[in-house]
């Protein structure tokens, strides 16, 4: 998944975090960092609401 962010915020982002990581670590970060963009906006996002969650039951009975 392609990032938003472009290398030169991602090494602004890098830098403010004070990680010291080398031309090639930051580049493979940089690599993943779409997916974890998309997992940020999962998280951010509201959950659904009640009515749209399948309902569960639990029965003891046999055969239910």
């Amino acid at each position: 998944m392609p990032s938003e962010t472009t290398q030169a915020e991602f090494d602004a982002l890098v830098a403010r975090a004070g990680l010291t990581l080398t031309p090639a670590q930051k580049a493979g970060i940089h690599a993943a960092w779409g997916g974890i963009e998309a997992m940020q906006r999962l998280v951010r996002s509201p959950a659904p609401a009640a009515e749209a969650e399948p309902a569960t039951t639990f029965s003891t009975e046999p055969g239910r």
